[in-house]
């Protein structure tokens, strides 16, 4: 799931890189359902919840990449990017 968001990226940045001057990130989630394993993969301000006894109980099951999280912010900047 973690190579196929930055394939994805990557793809989409080759065959855009003269059109688009925003240099913004991603935003997507992810989810794979087995019989015995959910997978779940988020990029960006994006999440997912799983729900519980009929929807009485809902837990989130990734975070938000916002650049007002502490650890976002530090993945952000030890990557060579600044936050604005």
């Amino acid at each position: 799931m973690k190579k196929g968001c930055y394939e994805a990226e990557e793809t989409f940045m080759k065959q855009n890189l003269d059109f688009v001057k925003d240099r913004s990130g991603s935003c997507a989630t992810v989810v794979c359902v087995t019989k015995n394993f959910i997978y779940c993969a988020n990029v960006g301000d994006s999440r997912a919840f799983i729900s519980k006894n009929g929807g009485r109980n809902v837990e989130n099951i990734t975070w938000d990449h916002k650049p007002s999280d502490e650890r976002e912010r530090l993945r952000v900047e030890a990557g060579g990017a600044r936050v604005y």
